[in-house]
Parts: C-alpha cells; sequence; structure tokens
C-alpha cells in the first residue's frame, strides 16, 4: 500500500533520514520504534509528505505522491546534460558506469535540459496522484492531538468530510454520531477539547482520522503526551482497529504494545532502518549490535 524508495531528509547541515526503503503492505500493522531523535517520526511525517523528503520517493497504491527523483530513475539520468558530458569525457565508460557515478557523486544539476525535464515529466504524468487524494487515503494521528479548540468535538469530526465534499453535513454527522458511540463519548460531542481528558482527545483525533475512511493510519506516538492511567484507553482503541484488518503505521515507546499488535517491528537508528522482523523474531533473537542495546535498556 505505501512503499517508501531511498528516502532521505535534511534539515540545513543535518541528515535526519539516510536512504531508508521500506514498503507497508495491505492489512499490516508496522511499529517503528527507536531512541529518541533517530528519525523515526520524520520518516512517518514523510509518507504524507508532512515532510518533503529531501531525496526519494514515496507511492501509495501504486501511485506516485512526492515528485519524481532522478536519482531513481537511470533511464531520465541518461536524458540529462551531465550524462552527455560525462560521456565524452569517458568514451570507454559504460552507461551503467556514467549512471553509478553520476548517482553516488550526486552530480546531477538544476539546468539538466528539456529532455531531462520531459522524461521527469513523463513519470509525473503517469504515476503522479495529487498529495490531497492521498492524504485522504492516509489519516494522520499526533502526539499532541491537533484537535481545532475552537470547535466542539461534533465540528472537529465533520470538518474535513464536508469541506472536502466527501460527504454531506448530514452523512458526516451520522458518521460522527457512530464513531462517538463507538468509543462511548457520544455525550462529550458539544464539548470543546479543552474540556476533555488526555486520553479523551486522543481517542477523538483517532475516529476524526477514521471518519475520513482512510485505507491507512498514521500514528505519531499517540501515547507519549499521556498520563500514565490515559494510555490503556488509547491502546485499547489501537487494538481494535488492529483487530478489524486496519492497516497502520505506529511510531511509538511502547514496546509491549509493540509486541502484541505489530506483524512486523521496524527498529530506526541514526537514520538508517537497523533492523525489521515480525514480533516475535524481533524482540527474542535481535541480530543488529544497536538493537541489543537499545532493547536491554526498554525491555
Amino acid at each position: 500500500m505505501i512503499s517508501v524508495k531511498n528516502i532521505y531528509k535534511n534539515f540545513k547541515d543535518v541528515s535526519v533520514l539516510r536512504g531508508v526503503s521500506c514498503n507497508i503492505n495491505n492489512g499490516e500493522r508496522v511499529v517503528i520504534i527507536g531512541p529518541s531523535g533517530s528519525g523515526k517520526s520524520t520518516l512517518l511525517r514523510c509518507m504524507n509528505l508532512l515532510e518533503e523528503p529531501t531525496y526519494g520517493e514515496v507511492w501509495l497504491d501504486g501511485k506516485l505522491v512526492t515528485p519524481p527523483d532522478p536519482y531513481l530513475h537511470s533511464d531520465v539520468i541518461k536524458t540529462s546534460k551531465t550524462y552527455d558530458r560525462l560521456a565524452n569525457e569517458n568514451p570507454n565508460a559504460s552507461p551503467e558506469e556514467i549512471v553509478k557515478k553520476i548517482k553516488d557523486e550526486d552530480l546531477l544539476g538544476k539546468r539538466e535540459g528539456k529532455a531531462y525535464k520531459a522524461a521527469l515529466k513523463k513519470i509525473d504524468d503517469e504515476n503522479g496522484i495529487d498529495i490531497n487524494l492521498a492524504r485522504q487515503k492516509m489519516g494522520m494521528v499526533f502526539q499532541h492531538f491537533n484537535l481545532f479548540n475552537n470547535l466542539t468535538v461534533m465540528e472537529n469530526l465533520m470538518l474535513a468530510p464536508v469541506q472536502l465534499k466527501l460527504k454531506t453535513k448530514e452523512e458526516a454527522e451520522a458518521k460522527a454520531t457512530e464513531l462517538l458511540h463507538r468509543i462511548g463519548l457520544y455525550d462529550k460531542k458539544d464539548e470543546y477539547p479543552s474540556r476533555l481528558s488526555g486520553g479523551q482527545k486522543q481517542r477523538i483525533a483517532i475516529i476524526r482520522a477514521l471518519a475520513m475512511d482512510p485505507d491507512a493510519i498514521l500514528f505519531d506516538e499517540p501515547t507519549s503526551a499521556l498520563d500514565p492511567e490515559m494510555v490503556g484507553e488509547v491502546l485499547d482503541l489501537i487494538r481494535q482497529l488492529a483487530n478489524e484488518g486496519m492497516t497502520m503505521v505506529i511510531v511509538t515507546h511502547e514496546m509491549g504494545f509493540a509486541k502484541e499488535v505489530g506483524t512486523r517491528i521496524i527498529f530506526v537508528d541514526e537514520g538508517h532502518i537497523k533492523e525489521e522482523a515480525p514480533p516475535a523474531e524481533f524482540f527474542a533473537n535481535p541480530k543488529d549490535e544497536r538493537l541489543k542495546e537499545f532493547l536491554s535498556k526498554v525491555l
């Protein structure tokens, strides 16, 4: 469903992600763990372009969400002025060697000519999807809820489906009512977020994502801003979604929850995926030394 290809993300001189690739399949619950500052939340935010990757591509259901990255398409590189120049300077070099040099040394410039731009545009025209359409398919649940404080609970739930004309006002209200009953908070429909507990806010944030009927939901540390006694009610709701087969990508520090809910665990450290495996293998037989050290401290 979601494919991340060779993602790099730089913030000025700081490289946060360094060539990350992974696939999220339909129905999977992929849990991303790692130390603070490892790049796990940045990876999640790159999936729906809340952060735009410096290099690399994100694909959703076979459609390209990011602009095409020429370094991932050798045929595009071969249309560039840089390729022509190096081919003339190195007549004995094979096309593969020239392409490899351009990739390895990041040699493409901004003025690579009409053929190069046409080749990139062709990829985008054939495969590209508007980012707003992609985001409708990928719900997002944030660490700090990100509810609109000037809107009631019901208004928060109805806003996006109505504004994007995905549902009529009546349909959006009916869906919101159904979701509020599901989590036992229908009596809070006319309250403002400031009058809710942290656990209630996060459960509202989760069903706000569900109100858009997404294909997948991305969770960015959904319990880290909660008091310990409120964590359980949020995790219970995520467990329900897992049992229903919702595709989910979850960044969390809750190791027990990761082991219980995840179908695959990914360990990110220093901007790289160091290891990934099903939960039983991941926790019982870690192979990467950095992962062994990390688990020894958190378990």
